[in-house]
């Protein structure tokens, strides 16, 4: 059997699929296996993953109906023999180092679960993200790293190695329900099963935004976001409780989910506007619960996750470069209606009619209280 497992989405990426694959295929570690998932494309890339299985015997290739990058890395993890899992995206490339890099850091002791290595962003500029290398065993070893570093800014599941026992025993999987943040809930819900995290300064993958095929330019329904904003914020919390982290402490996890908490609004907003009239009504009811000093109190009524509210320069930057043509100083009397119109407006395609157990659980969504 291998001793790593490495997993490819691929869907329509033949100008691109052979420089990754290349990249793999070069590494300084050689006891791997590639499977390339080819998720019903429909230019030549199923040819070129077959042609990569003839001439090496590491490489193996699963084709199946287009389903979505998750469930192309379920299909993966399904077929996966290593002791260890690790992700590369079809558009990117790892440095030869790679593979090297982050067994031996996962091989500095029989506890560690999950092994990190440095990264560069290719997104317009080009930036780097590196780790110093250190081995955290424990809870309260991890509650430092994950409290203290940079460990939880890019969730993804690229340039990291995975210990597929756990992922086995837990029966994990990418939530095929998500097109947007399935890594990111992938890597909290294994986060709560971790032992010891290692990370090492050596930088191994290059990431790069520019595919076509890329989901960040696809729109996403409302519907989606309000979904991903529940999943992801009781996997937070689980993550939270795991390692005890205080208020101050869960910093990267509270920006994300009020980014998402941002899009979701963002998206019912976009959506809303049937007619002249209800796009002026939604937009009203929108500035008012995104009044910057009422969101603030709210946050301070119990929000743990929301500790970062002393963090005002953030919260007006994220406002005032995205909400910038709202009139954020319309004050709401009434907050708790507020969020239940606009609760109802997430939902509303779902259901014809609205239960007030259901307005209730709709505003727990959109608060973040699971």
């Amino acid at each position: 059997m291998p001793t790593v497992s490495v997993v490819v989405p691929v869907y329509n990426a033949g100008g691109v699929v052979s420089r990754c694959v290349d990249s793999i295929l070069a590494q300084s570690y050689t006891d791997f296996e590639v499977l390339l998932v080819n998720d019903g494309s429909t230019d030549n890339s199923g040819a070129i993953c077959d042609n990569y299985a003839q001439q090496d015997g590491r490489v193996k290739v699963i084709h199946q109906e287009n389903s979505g990058v998750s469930a192309a890395r379920n299909a993966g993890l399904k077929a996966a023999q290593g002791e260890w899992v690790t992700f590369v995206d079809s558009d990117d490339m790892v440095l030869d180092c790679f593979l090297e890099a982050l067994v031996e850091a996962a091989s500095r002791s029989a506890q560690v679960d999950l092994a990190y290595c440095g990264y560069v962003i290719i997104e317009g500029h080009s930036s780097i993200k590196t780790y110093v290398s250190e081995t955290y065993l424990g809870k309260e070893s991890i509650h430092e790293a994950l409290s203290k570093t940079y460990l939880l800014y890019r969730c993804s599941p690229w340039a990291k190695l995975f210990r597929r026992s756990i992922i086995v025993e837990h029966d994990m999987r990418f939530d095929s329900n998500l097109t947007i943040s399935e890594d990111r809930l992938f890597l909290y819900n294994y986060l709560t099963h971790v032992r010891g995290i290692a990370t090492t300064s050596t930088i191994g993958y290059l990431y790069s935004s520019f595919s076509p095929a890329s989901l960040k330019h696809k729109r996403v329904s409302s519907e989606m976001l309000a979904y991903r904003q529940q999943a992801i914020t009781q996997a937070a919390h689980e993550v939270i409780s795991q390692f005890n982290l205080g208020k101050n402490e869960s910093f990267l996890i509270s920006r994300h989910l009020m980014l998402i908490m941002f899009e979701l609004i963002r998206g019912v907003y976009q959506e809303s506007g049937l007619s002249k009239e209800t796009a002026k009504q939604q937009r009203a009811l929108y500035e008012k619960l995104f009044d910057e000093q009422l969101y603030m109190d709210n946050l301070k009524k119990g929000q743990r996750w929301y500790g970062y509210q002393s963090q005002n320069k953030l919260m007006g930057y994220m406002i005032n470069r995205q909400f910038e043509k709202l009139n954020r100083k319309f004050w709401c009397n009434d907050l708790d209606l507020s969020l239940r119109r606009f609760a109802y407006n997430v939902f509303k395609k779902r259901l014809v009619t609205v239960s007030t157990a259901f307005f209730d659980q709709a505003v727990t969504v959109i608060n973040g209280r699971i």
